[in-house]
C-alpha cells in the first residue's frame, strides 16, 4: 500500500531492488540459514532439496510446453517458469504450520507421546529451512540464467548486465551461511551471546529485516506504474490478451500441477519404497511440510529478479497480485486435502 501511495518512478524502483539483491537479500539469507540450522540437520534432510528440484522441473516442463501451447513470447514464458519454480517458502509456511500445531486436532502430528506443539512447529521450520537454502541458491543462479535471455543489450545496460551472472549476493551469502553451518565451531563462535562477532551477526539479522517490507513496497509501485502509461519503458511488453495467458499458466502450474505430483511422488515413496526415506515415515511433519511447500505461491522475490534485470516487472507484479488473491481460496483448500492425506497415511 505504501509503495503504491507513493508513487515510485521506474528509475526509484530499480534503485530498490538493486539495494534489495546487493544487501538487504544476502543479510535475510546469512542470517536465517547461519542462525537456524545445524550440520546434523542438513545431514539428515538430504531428501528436501532433491526433492524440491525435482518438482521444480516439473514447474519448467509445464510451463516450456504450456507456455508454447498458449502462444506465449519466449521472454514472458521464461518468467512464468521462474514464478512456478519457486515458491514462497520463509514468509507463509511458519504461520501456517504454527496454526496447525496449535489446533487439538492436529495430534496427528506428533511423532510420539512426548512431542509437543512447539516441537512440531519447530521441525517444519527447519524443513522449510533446508528447502528456502534450495530456493535461493538455484532462485539466484538457475533463476537469473533462465531470464538472462529475455534481458538482450537493448534492454539492459552494461553496467547492469554484469549482475546477471552466476555469482549473485544472495548466492554468495547462501554458500557463505552452508559453508558456517558445516563448520560448527564458527557457528558456536558467531551465535555465542555477548561477543563481538555475534553483535555483527545480530547488525546482519536486522538489515535482513528490511528484505520482505522493501520487496513489497517495490511490489506496490510496480502495480501504480501499470495504471499509467509506460513512457520510459525500455524492455519487452506482453499484451493484455498474452499477460492473462501467462497468469492462468502460473496459476495451474502453482495450485494443481506441481501439488498433485508432488503428494503423489511422496505416497508413492511412502508405500512402495519406505527405507528410501525412514523419517517421511517416522515424522508426518515431513509429508505435511513438502505438501504445502509444493502448493504456496510464488516467491515475492520474482519482482526483484524482474525490476534488478529490468525486464518484465508489470508482468511480474500482475503474477504475483493474482497469484497471492487466488491463493487465499487455493491453498485454504489444498491444506486441508494435505491435512486429510497426512492424518490417512500416519494412522493406519
Amino acid at each position: 500500500m505504501v509503495g503504491f501511495v507513493l508513487r515510485p518512478s521506474k528509475r526509484e524502483l530499480k534503485v530498490l531492488a538493486d539495494i534489495n539483491v546487493s544487501v538487504l537479500t544476502p543479510a535475510l539469507l546469512f542470517a536465517k540459514i547461519s542462525g537456524s540450522l545445524t550440520r546434523s540437520i542438513l545431514g539428515l534432510l538430504w531428501f528436501v532439496p532433491v526433492m524440491y528440484v525435482l518438482l521444480g522441473c516439473v514447474g519448467l516442463v509445464w510451463t516450456r510446453y504450456g507456455g508454447q501451447a498458449l502462444g506465449l513470447s519466449d521472454g514472458f514464458r521464461r518468467l512464468c517458469s521462474i514464478a512456478v519454480f519457486f515458491s514462497n517458502v520463509n514468509t507463509i509456511l511458519i504461520p501456517i504450520m504454527q496454526g496447525i500445531a496449535a489446533s487439538p486436532d492436529a495430534r496427528f502430528l506428533l511423532r510420539d507421546a512426548n512431542d509437543t506443539a512447539q516441537q512440531v512447529t519447530d521441525r517444519a521450520i527447519a524443513y522449510g529451512m533446508i528447502i528456502g537454502i534450495m530456493n535461493n541458491i538455484l532462485r539466484w543462479s538457475v533463476g537469473v540464467a533462465i531470464m538472462r535471455p529475455a534481458a538482450t543489450a537493448a534492454e539492459i545496460s552494461p553496467e547492469n548486465n554484469k549482475k546477471t551472472s552466476w555469482l549473485t549476493p544472495p548466492l554468495i551469502a547462501v554458500m557463505c551461511a552452508v559453508a558456517v553451518v558445516v563448520v560448527s565451531p564458527v557457528q558456536k563462535a558467531l551465535l555465542a551471546d555477548g561477543t563481538y562477532v555475534h553483535t555483527l551477526w545480530l547488525a546482519i539479522d536486522t538489515c535482513g529485516g528490511a528484505c520482505i517490507p522493501l520487496t513489497l513496497l517495490g511490489l506496490g509501485g510496480q502495480l501504480r506504474l501499470q495504471l499509467t502509461p509506460r513512457t520510459d519503458a525500455t524492455g519487452p511488453a506482453t499484451s493484455a490478451s498474452e499477460q492473462k495467458r501467462g497468469v492462468v499458466l502460473v496459476l495451474v502450474g502453482r495450485f494443481l500441477i506441481v501439488p498433485a505430483v508432488s503428494c503423489a511422488a511422496l505416497l508413492a515413496i511412502y508405500v512402495y519404497v519406505p527405507g528410501l526415506v525412514p523419517l517421511l515415515r517416522s515424522d508426518p511433519v515431513l509429508f505435511l511440510t513438502l505438501a504445502i511447500v509444493s502448493a504456496t505461491p510464488p516467491a515475492i522475490n520474482l519482482m526483484t529478479v524482474a525490476q534488478n534485470m529490468g525486464v518484465y516487472e508489470a508482468e511480474a507484479a500482475a503474477i504475483l497480485s493474482c497469484a497471492y488473491a487466488v491463493g487465499v481460496l487455493a491453498l485454504s483448500v489444498e491444506i486441508s486435502i494435505f491435512l486429510w492425506l497426512t492424518s490417512l497415511i500416519h494412522s493406519t
